[in-house]
């Protein structure tokens, strides 16, 4: 299969499909990366995609639902049998497997395990038990394990008999009479060691795993830490039940980072660019709603020195300036405490001087841009006393953006709360509350003490 990741086929595609020209979907589809075809699918109309999926046999169409949204594999599963749906699961690792029966009616989930293998259903009942956001959802039954009694050349032979049905196979996970994971060893130490030499004497014995329970984000994260290819999973007794390779490794990072993304915009996870603008709408008008309501409370706060702003209306020009200023430097904060606090870099522990340091990160950014922005608005013709209101104000505000910025996501994380929805709610709110207040409470001051 030809990799063409650089041309887009969707017009060519869309074009075979009006003129049903199955012959040539059919040879065009045998060039095309499953990845290729998913770009395909969820360029064109729905009913076209259900069209063009019934064209893949299932080896291929296990592989484009597999890299598809939530939404349209809906749409597609819907679409096919549930004798054809069988064979395409047949042709899945049992995390994949599991992952498409969970999103499934009961019905057609209960169809799909009795229509698939005893073997392969047994082990995906197993894994169905597990939440799909913990290492037991997220690992696969397929493994090599041996005892760690057998010698070199049983091991040997045991690859041979399962290796081919096993993908990313690193090495073979070594177990005791009890199925308890005793260690591993590594394919290149197995194939070095002699053929009568026991298990016992080359087993790495301090392998790194993993309990059924953990959080997805920390198996993503020793995978990281450690540069594995795959880790073991053992239940609370220590037996072997599974392992987890590095590719649903880095689906669950691009999973986390777009989920960070979309919080931190203020975006419902399902939202897609290929949405119906009545979907969009009801999954982004929530978010809008409730950043009105912090508007109006930072508007409140405007309304209080409305006698203020009348005297001098240059205040309102320059009000913008404040906020946004602070905005940008909260979301500059917040973003390094976010990833900080998501690498496992930012902790109870180093979280004092953290807040410390941006407060001061803060207090220089905020003079320097002050004094840029004072000397700007004279410029433009702004007295000194405003001059001077404004670098005050931008000052007051990157140090508020700072402490903002820190402080918000710590809280969170310490609530248990992601802290990646606190970038457009909570931390803006504070710069333009505090902005505003800053800004527009200074120059109340100088209009009574006669400064201004």
């Amino acid at each position: 299969m030809t990799v063409e990741t650089q041309i887009d086929h969707t017009a060519e595609i869309t074009a075979l499909l009006e003129a049903h020209n199955a012959k040539e979907v059919l040879r065009l589809l045998g060039d095309l990366h499953a990845a290729d075809i998913v770009r395909v699918l969820t360029s064109i109309e729905d009913d076209q995609a259900i069209e063009l999926f019934k064209y893949l046999s299932p080896v291929p169409a296990a592989e484009v639902l597999l890299e598809t949204d939530e939404r349209l594999r809906a749409i597609l599963i819907s679409s096919i049998s549930s004798a054809e749906l069988i064979r395409v699961v047949e042709e899945m690792e049992t995390d994949d497997a599991t992952d498409i029966i969970a999103e499934l009616p009961l019905k057609s989930a209960k169809e799909v395990l009795a229509g698939i293998k005893e073997k392969d259903s047994v082990a995906l009942k197993k894994l169905l038990v597990y939440p799909e956001d913990t290492a037991g959802g997220k690992m696969q039954a397929e493994l090599l394990a041996v005892h760690q009694s057998a010698t070199v050349q049983e091991a040997i032979e045991e690859i041979r008999r399962k290796g081919r049905d096993i993908e990313n196979l690193s090495s073979v996970f070594v177990v005791d009479s009890g199925g308890r994971l005793a260690g591993a060893v590594p394919l290149n130490k197995l194939i070095i060691a002699g053929p009568d030499v026991r298990i016992k004497d080359i087993v790495v014995p301090d392998t790194i795993k993993v309990q059924t329970d953990l959080d997805q984000e920390e198996v993503a994260k020793i995978f990281q830490k450690y540069d594995l290819l795959s880790l073991p999973v053992v239940d609370s007794a220590g037996v072997l039940v599974g392992r987890i390779t590095v590719d649903d490794v880095v689906d669950v990072i691009e999973e986390e980072i777009f989920e960070d993304f979309y919080k931190m915009a203020g975006l419902n996870l399902e939202a897609r660019v290929m949405d119906p603008a009545r979907r969009s709408i009801r999954l982004r008008l929530p978010w809008l709603l409730i950043n009105l309501a912090t508007a109006f409370l930072a508007a409140s706060v405007v309304h209080i020195f409305q006698g203020t702003i009348q005297k001098f209306v240059i205040l309102a020009v320059l009000m913008p300036v404040i906020a946004g200023m602070g905005g940008n430097a909260a979301t500059q904060t917040l973003t390094v405490v976010v990833r900080g606090l998501a690498l496992g870099e930012l902790s109870m522990h180093n979280a004092r001087w953290v807040i410390f340091k941006e407060a001061l990160v803060g207090l220089s950014n905020g003079l320097m841009v002050g004094i840029v922005a004072t000397i700007v608005a004279y410029l433009l013709g702004a007295n000194i006393m405003i001059g001077l209101l404004l670098f005050l104000g931008m000052t007051a505000n990157l140090v508020i953006a700072g402490l903002a910025g820190t402080f918000i996501p710590i809280i969170l994380k310490r609530l248990k709360i992601d802290p990646a929805i606190s970038a457009t709610v909570f931390v803006t709110t504070c710069t333009d509350v505090g902005g505003f207040f800053s800004f527009l409470g200074l120059a109340t001051v100088f209009v009574r003490a006669g400064i201004l």
